[in-house]
């Protein structure tokens, strides 16, 4: 007897709670189908802007940036250009790397990280110690360039020095921009149903490519 009225006493208690709880349930599930459209849209549009920013720098172009500055020591001009572009639209705020969806914070972390350090290759790749050149193609246009000028390092015997660690610096900002192009890309393949994990999610996808931030 005194357990049948304990099991009562718990279905009394519990009972409601539980209902209370499917209520609850039903009422965030209700909240996010209301909303979706609205979220899923703002995302799609985010991962149109991460994929125009990705066509204007091709993976291949950041990768052969740390080469042309410490092999050939020849960078083309045109390398330059999208960076410096994406610079504009930053700074200007405009609507092309606007992002506004739910991953938009690490969006634009990362897209300010690779144009930061672009911004301190930059301050390094300058005259005196770069020198802007130009020179006709083989298909006869003229391109232009920044060749290093190794004279600029001339100590007062006329003997080159510290231009190697020059090279260095320049190269550790190329790296710097590879990583964080590389992270802007995974974070731009996050699908909308990973979003709410993306805190945890992203950092080990990061240390799983070994592009996490230094």
């Amino acid at each position: 007897m005194q357990v049948s009225s304990a099991l009562d006493l718990l279905m009394e208690i519990s009972w409601p709670a539980i209902k209370e709880a499917f209520f609850a349930i039903g009422s965030v599930a209700g909240f996010i189908a209301f909303f979706r459209p609205v979220v899923d849209s703002k995302h799609q549009r985010d991962i149109e802007r991460s994929q125009r920013i990705l066509d204007l720098l091709p993976e291949q172009q950041i990768i052969d940036l740390e080469p042309s500055l410490y092999q050939s020591r020849l960078v083309p001009e045109w390398m330059f250009q999208p960076f410096d572009q994406l610079a504009h639209e930053a700074r200007t705020n405009q609507d092309s790397v606007r992002f506004s969806g739910p991953m938009s914070k690490h969006l634009r972390r990362e897209l300010l990280g690779i144009l930061d350090a672009y911004r301190q290759l930059r301050s390094l790749v300058q005259v005196p110690q770069w020198e802007p050149r130009s020179r006709e193609d083989d298909d006869g246009t003229k391109g232009y360039y920044w060749d290093f000028n190794k004279e600029a390092f001339q100590d007062e015997r006329g003997i080159p020095s510290n231009y190697a660690q020059h090279l260095d610096q320049c190269v550790d900002y190329a790296r710097s921009i590879a990583r964080a192009y590389q992270r802007f890309q995974i974070t731009a393949e996050t699908h909308l149903l990973e979003v709410p994990f993306a805190r945890w999610l992203l950092p080990y996808r990061y240390r799983t490519h070994d592009v996490s931030q230094i």
